[in-house]
């Protein structure tokens, strides 16, 4: 009997293996919830957008799924600063003392309006108001004048 052809299919040449005592498959099922976590993509995250993101890490490599995990790990346990000093200084609202923590924790302002709740246009009214009352050019520099890069 002949032997099998290896499966040369994009799917099996994609599957790199990961360390032997990480479940790359629970890592990969667990990707789409970190990258909403992560705030990084102006998504909506509705379940058919979810399964094609599942679609997509299916033909990642288990090594770069583990990384890319690591990664945003990291990314979604940075802590916020202690904001209060610079929120006295400029006399900053509880509501955009909310977007500039986001904001600090790497979300974009609608990502903050889709986890706060609030329109994309109030977020952006607050943006405004930060913006102006800090005296910052944008918000590179309103997250940099929080850790003291004034």
């Amino acid at each position: 009997m002949p032997d099998k052809p290896p499966d040369t299919s994009q799917k099996a040449r994609s599957r790199a293996k990961a360390p032997a005592s990480v479940d790359a498959d629970e890592l990969r099922a667990d990707l789409p919830r970190q990258i909403e976590q992560s705030g990084l993509f102006d998504v909506d995250y509705e379940p058919a957008q979810i399964d094609r993101l599942r679609e997509i890490f299916e033909y990642l490599p288990d090594r770069a799924v583990v990384n890319v995990s690591e990664k945003l790990k990291s990314l979604n346990s940075v802590r916020t600063p202690d904001l209060t000093p610079f929120v006295d200084e400029f006399g900053i609202s509880a509501a955009e003392r909310k977007l500039l923590e986001s904001l600090v924790e790497g979300l974009t302002v609608v990502a903050h309006a889709g986890r706060t709740g609030i329109s994309v246009n109030t977020a952006r009214t607050h943006m405004r108001r930060l913006l102006e009352k800090t005296g910052s050019s944008g918000q590179l520099d309103l997250v940099k004048k929080t850790r003291g890069d004034r």
